[in-house]
């Protein structure tokens, strides 16, 4: 397991995302300004991965913001089974604005296990086919599903032409997991052909996962995970951080570029701002200085 190498990362990259980084590079007049952690622009979008939760949010909505944040973002996900309760022309409305930005749509986990829960996984392909969309997720977090199982149906869904994205952990209150079961699930689910693995931490953030009834994150047990999985293969966890305190804790253990989920819409550009410095919580101080020293002009 330790030996195995994925490569497979740019596959299912949105296109027209790179032509989106290279403009946003092209009018970065004042880099000091732009990213005064100097970290940022520098990464293609294979890291620092923003995934949005969409509970609902109209068309007119979701275009506006789009025009406004479409450089900060890279994922956006149906919460919940959301995506059964749109007709079908609004999801074909909201597919086209993602594309046309260069950000991917899909259905979350739920819907999925649900229709695995009423045997009718086939229809669900068979719909979200004839929709047009090009990406699932595939989770666990209310049913059971053994691993050979788990391999089966991510090699199934993408033998019907999609691009999986799954989820790793349990929904119910209280529920943790061993980073062993992380590692081995990660390796599993990529060498079954996913893109990326998101580490379940719920809309609510709290008592699941990584974090504790406050929200807060344990810090000693993300020690242990970056013991025993190497940086390579972390790279390819999403970390569902829905709170701010959440996403600085992250931000400050794994790096500016961690791949985060579950942000809320009007969060998108609050995260942005985290990620490059452009706020008191990770200011880009470097670690000699206690205060800040002014330059003169």
């Amino acid at each position: 397991m330790g030996s195995f190498a994925y490569d497979g990362l740019q596959r299912h990259l949105p296109i027209g995302r790179e032509q989106t980084v290279n403009h946003q590079q092209q009018n970065t007049f004042i880099p000091e300004l732009h990213d005064p952690s100097g970290e940022r622009l520098k990464k293609t979008d294979q890291l620092g991965i923003t995934m949005l939760i969409d509970k609902g949010i109209s068309v007119k909505w979701f275009e506006e913001f789009l025009e406004q944040s479409r450089k900060f973002v890279h994922y956006i996900k149906l919460g919940f089974g959301t995506t059964m309760l749109y007709p079908p022309e609004i999801l074909q409305k909201k597919l086209q604005i993602a594309k046309n930005a260069g950000i991917i749509l899909y259905p979350g986990g739920t819907l999925f296990e649900i229709a695995c829960h009423q045997g009718v996984l086939r229809d669900l392909f068979n719909y979200l086919k004839k929709i047009g969309f090009h990406h699932l997720e595939i989770s666990d977090g209310t049913i059971e599903l053994p691993a050979a199982m788990r391999k089966k149906l991510i090699k199934e869904a993408i033998r019907e032409g999609f691009a999986v994205i799954t989820e790793f952990g349990k929904k119910a209150v209280g529920s943790r997991f061993e980073v062993d079961e992380l590692k081995r699930t990660l390796y599993s689910d990529l060498e079954s052909g996913a893109s990326y693995v998101i580490v379940e931490g719920r809309e609510s953030g709290k008592d699941v996962g990584i974090y504790d009834e406050n929200g807060s994150i344990d810090l000693n047990f993300l020690h242990k995970i970056e013991q025993m999985i190497p940086e390579e293969m972390r790279n390819y966890l999403i970390w569902e951080a829905p709170k701010k305190n959440q996403q600085i804790a992250l931000i400050h253990f794994w790096g500016r570029n961690v791949n985060m989920g579950n942000i809320q819409f009007e969060d998108a550009f609050n995260l942005e701002c985290l990620r490059r410095g452009l706020r008191f919580d990770t200011f880009p101080l470097k670690p000699s200085e206690n205060i800040l020293q002014v330059n003169e002009m």
